[in-house]
């Protein structure tokens, strides 16, 4: 099994006569799940982000692009069905053995990005195809063997992984949480010192497992 991670810089994607269009319309398209495979092509659910002066309906205009139906409208952002019938989508949904995994689109700004995960030789080909229809400016792929974790936290000591489950069962990650350092310490009767040492190690170990993804 392979996982792999595609990105296209905005400089890349404007010399796509296909993206380039999209990008005159849009500031971002945002596919959030797959609702499904016609024959003719793929039906997405999006969240697209129209540019100053431009109408939803012109994304119709788009040969490979058509507006199904509107969800809802709030703060600038529009959430629709949309049916694409780009070859591209077409043989990323079709081809066995991938699974392509929202979300992913197109930002004025970012680029685009695109993950997906499948069997080698399959991925393999998908690539290959996309070298030749739009090359990736990166591409990074990684083994994925049955079972296996993100390993992320292979490297950590056994107190690391303890202190930092616990961490997270606490809610100390939550972004509005009141967890202390000192509320954890106390739980594992351990010195905040030596704890905030085991945390600290710890989300250094995990961050370079990250970097590595990204």
């Amino acid at each position: 099994m392979r996982r792999v991670s595609l990105r296209w810089n905005i400089s890349s994607l404007r010399g796509s006569k296909d993206v380039s269009r999209i990008l005159e319309i849009v500031d971002s398209v945002e596919v959030l799940g797959h609702l499904a495979v016609r024959e003719d092509g793929v039906v997405q659910l999006a969240e697209i982000r129209l540019r100053e002066g431009k109408e939803l309906e012109e994304i119709s205009s788009i040969e490979w692009l058509e507006v199904i139906e509107i969800h809802e409208e709030d703060d600038g952002v529009i959430v629709v069905s949309l049916l694409c019938t780009h070859p591209f989508a077409k043989s990323a949904i079709e081809l066995s053995n991938i699974h392509v995994q929202p979300p992913y689109g197109i930002d004025s700004e970012r680029g685009m990005e695109m993950r997906m995960s499948g069997l080698s030789g399959s991925i393999r080909r998908f690539v290959s195809l996309l070298r030749m229809m739009m090359p990736p400016d990166k591409i990074s792929v990684h083994s994925i063997r049955e079972n296996e974790t993100n390993g992320w936290t292979s490297d950590l000591t056994e107190r690391q992984r303890e202190v930092i489950s616990l961490a997270i069962k606490m809610g100390y990650y939550d972004p509005n949480s009141n967890v202390k350092l000192k509320d954890i310490a106390d739980e594992l009767d351990m010195a905040r010192s030596t704890l905030g040492e085991h945390i600290k190690r710890a989300e250094y170990e995990i961050m370079k497992k990250v970097r590595e993804d990204l």
